[in-house]
C-alpha cells in the first residue's frame, strides 16, 4: 500500500485560512465602529469661543447666546447710569472644534460682567469746533450757555441790558466718556470764562496805583500782590515793572447796555468891570449854577470791560446860569522895583536855606526870630492873599507887578486883601503857625502867579 502525503500538507493550509477569515471578520466589524466614532466626534465638538480684547474667556454652544448676554449687560449699565452706554472693550467670537471640551455659559457671562466697562453718552462742548469739556446732557449745555451769558450782567440800577453775544461759536456734539470724567456746569462755565493765564509786564507810569491797574486788567489787588511779591505794601513807583497774570478767556462775552446818567452842564462866565478894584483883583458878584441833562449812552463791553460808548440821546433838565465876575480896572499905585529889602525887622537868622533838604524841596528861606517880631513888605505892591493856607499857617502874599512874595507861619496878619503896601511896611508878626517847629518867617519869591515857580530869595539881596 502506498501512503498519500497530501494529508500532512493539508493541515497548515486549513489553519492559515482560519486566521485569514478572523482578520477579515475584525476588519469588517471595526471599520463601521470607527466611522461611527468619527461621525460622533465631528458632530459633538463644535463650539463658539468668546474673546475680550483678543483674550479667550470661555466657550458657548450658540453665538446667539453671546448677543443676548451683551444686550443684558448693556441694559444693566444703561439703567445704572441712567443714560445710553457703549462697551469699551472689544468682544469677538470664533467658531472652533474642540471635541473633548464643553461649553460654560455661566462662566462666560460672569467674565463678561467682570471685564466689560462702559462709556456713557454725553455732550462734548466745543468752541469754534474745538473740543473743550464733556457734560452730562444737552440740558447741561444750555445751563452752561446761560451761566456764561449772565456772567457780566449790569448791577447798577441805571444800566439796562440790551443784548448778550458770544465772540465765539459755542456748541456741542454727542460724545461717549467714562461717567467720572463728566464735568458739572459751574466748572465748565468758569473754565470758559477764565481760560488760561497769560503773563504780561506792565510799566508803572505817573498816576498809577495798584487799584487802578487791577481794575483796568480785571484783576484784584490781591492777584497783583501774589504775582509781585517784591511790592512793599501798596507802594509802587514810576518805572517799576509789574507782572500781570491776565486771564485769557476761551469764550468772550459781549454785552450791549443802555446807561442813563445825569450830567452837569457847565455854566458860562461873564465879566463886568469895576474901577474901584486893582487890575489884579476880581470879585464874584453872582455864583454860577450848573445845569443838568439826562444822557443815554449805549455801552459795549467785552468780558465786563468797556470797549465802546455812544451817546444816543440827551435831554436838558435844567439850564445853567452864568457866573458874573467883576474885574478891577485901576492901576496899582505902587508897583515893586524888583529890589527887595530884608523882610524881618532886626535881621533874624537863616535857619533853613532854599533847595533840597531831608524833608523834600524847600521853596524859600526860613528866618528865625522871636515871636511877635515885625514882618516887613520886601517891596511895594498889592496884597492878593491874607489868611490861613495849610502848612504855611497864617500867610500873606503880595503882588509886585512881576514877582510875588509869600510870608508864612505868622502869629498875626496886619493887612487885608487888596490893600496897597509900601516897601518896608509892617504886614505881619513872626509866629509858628502851620507846620512849624519854632517861631520863624518862611519867605518865598515866585514868578508868573502866586503859585508859580520859585526863586532863591538870597539871589535878590544879602542878609
Amino acid at each position: 500500500m502506498i501512503s498519500v502525503p497530501l494529508k500532512k500538507e493539508m493541515r497548515p493550509r486549513r489553519a492559515g485560512a482560519v486566521w485569514y477569515a478572523y482578520v477579515v471578520f475584525l476588519i469588517i466589524s471595526i471599520v463601521p465602529l470607527w466611522g461611527a466614532l468619527d461621525y460622533y466626534i465631528q458632530q459633538t465638538g463644535n463650539f463658539y469661543s468668546v474673546y475680550v480684547n483678543d483674550v479667550e474667556i470661555g466657550m458657548l454652544s450658540d453665538a446667539d447666546i453671546l448677543d443676548d448676554m451683551l444686550i443684558t449687560l448693556q441694559d444693566e449699565a444703561s439703567t445704572f447710569y441712567g443714560r445710553p452706554v457703549i462697551p469699551v472693550e472689544k468682544v469677538s467670537v470664533e467658531q472652533v472644534h474642540r471635541p473633548f471640551d464643553e461649553e460654560n455659559s455661566e462662566k462666560v457671562f460672569s467674565q463678561l460682567r467682570h471685564l466689560l466697562s462702559y462709556k456713557v453718552e454725553a455732550r462734548m462742548i466745543t468752541v469754534n469746533g474745538k473740543e473743550i469739556l464733556p457734560v452730562a446732557s444737552e440740558e447741561d449745555v444750555e445751563k452752561v450757555l446761560e451761566l456764561v451769558a449772565v456772567a457780566y450782567l449790569p448791577t447798577s440800577s441805571n444800566v439796562f441790558l440790551e443784548a448778550v453775544e458770544l465772540g465765539e461759536n459755542l456748541s456741542s456734539e454727542i460724545y461717549y466718556t467714562y461717567p467720572e470724567e463728566l464735568y458739572d456746569v459751574e466748572t465748565v462755565a468758569a473754565i470758559l470764562l477764565r481760560g488760561t493765564d497769560r503773563k504780561e509786564i506792565y510799566l508803572v507810569s505817573r498816576g498809577d496805583c495798584l487799584s487802578t491797574i487791577a481794575r483796568d486788567y480785571n484783576l484784584s489787588v490781591a492777584d497783583l500782590k501774589d504775582a509781585n511779591p517784591q511790592i512793599d505794601g501798596d507802594l509802587i513807583r514810576v518805572g517799576d515793572e509789574i507782572s500781570l497774570v491776565v486771564p485769557e478767556p476761551i469764550v468772550n462775552v459781549i454785552t450791549i447796555e443802555r446807561m442813563v446818567v445825569e450830567e452837569r452842564i457847565p455854566f458860562k462866565i461873564e465879566y463886568t468891570y469895576d474901577s474901584n478894584m486893582w487890575r489884579i483883583q476880581t470879585r464874584v458878584d453872582k455864583p454860577g449854577v450848573f445845569g443838568t441833562r439826562e444822557v443815554v449812552y449805549q455801552i459795549t463791553r467785552e468780558n465786563g470791560v468797556e470797549i465802546d460808548r455812544k451817546k444816543v440821546m440827551e435831554t436838558v433838565v435844567k439850564e445853567p446860569e452864568a457866573q458874573i465876575i467883576a474885574r478891577g480896572t485901576s492901576d496899582i499905585p505902587s508897583r515893586g522895583t524888583g529890589s527887595f529889602q530884608w523882610p524881618v525887622a532886626g535881621g533874624g537868622s537863616i535857619s533853613s536855606g532854599y533847595g533840597w533838604r531831608s524833608g523834600g524841596f524847600h521853596a524859600g528861606v526860613d528866618i528865625a526870630a522871636r515871636t511877635g517880631t515885625s514882618v516887613l513888605a520886601a517891596d511895594s505892591g498889592v496884597v492878593v492873599f491874607v489868611g490861613r493856607d495849610g502848612g504855611y499857617g497864617l500867610l500873606v502874599v503880595i503882588y509886585h507887578g512881576h514877582y510875588y512874595t509869600r510870608y508864612g507861619h505868622n502869629s498875626q496878619n496886619l493887612v487885608s486883601n487888596g490893600q496897597a503896601v509900601n516897601k518896608g511896611q509892617v504886614i505881619a508878626k513872626i509866629g509858628s503857625t502851620g507846620r512849624s517847629t519854632g517861631p520863624h518867617l518862611h519867605f518865598e519869591i515866585r514868578t508868573g502867579s502866586m503859585h508859580g515857580p520859585t526863586l532863591n530869595p538870597l539871589n535878590f539881596f544879602s542878609p
